[in-house]
C-alpha cells in the first residue's frame, strides 16, 4: 500500500468514538491507531454485518489509511471480505467497513474495559475465547 494521498486515504470517527479512543489509549498507554487495530478485530468477532450501521457523525479524529492499517492493509480488507462473505470494492472497505468495525469495536472495547478497569486484566481477556474465557492458543 502506497502512503500517497487517494480519496479513500483518510476517514473520520465520530467524536464519541474518537473520545472512547483516546480513553483506551491513555488507559492502556498504546497508540490510538493500534486502539483502532484492536477495535477492528474485536467487532470482526461479532456474527453481524456493520454495513447499515450508521455513525453519529464524523465530527472526531482523522486518521490517515496507512497509520492504520500500514503494511497490513491487504490483511485487514481481506479479513472484512470474509467477514462480509462477498467482495467489497475499495471504497467501501476503507470509508464504510473498516470505519464502522473501528466504531463498534471501540464502543465494544470501552464498555469492556469499563467492566475490569485493569490494563493487564483487560489485555488478557482479549486473547481469551469468547465461548469459554480460556486463553486461546495459537
Amino acid at each position: 500500500m502506497s502512503k500517497k494521498t487517494s480519496p479513500t486515504s483518510k476517514l473520520k470517527l465520530s467524536k464519541a468514538a474518537s473520545d472512547k479512543v483516546d480513553f483506551l489509549s491513555n488507559r492502556l498507554d498504546i497508540r490510538r491507531n493500534i486502539v483502532c487495530r484492536l477495535a477492528v478485530g474485536r467487532s470482526l468477532r461479532e456474527p453481524k454485518s456493520v454495513r447499515s450501521f450508521k455513525p453519529a457523525n464524523d465530527e472526531g479524529r482523522e486518521f490517515n489509511r496507512y497509520t492504520l492499517t500500514g503494511d497490513f492493509d491487504p490483511i485487514f480488507k481481506a479479513l472484512i471480505v470474509q467477514h462480509e462473505a462477498k467482495k467489497v470494492n475499495d471504497r467501501e472497505y476503507f470509508s464504510t467497513f473498516l470505519r464502522n468495525h473501528m466504531e463498534i469495536g471501540v464502543n465494544l472495547l470501552y464498555k469492556e474495559y469499563n467492566m475490569v478497569n485493569s490494563p493487564v486484566e483487560f489485555l488478557v481477556s482479549l486473547a481469551c475465547s469468547p465461548e469459554n474465557g480460556k486463553l486461546a492458543r495459537v
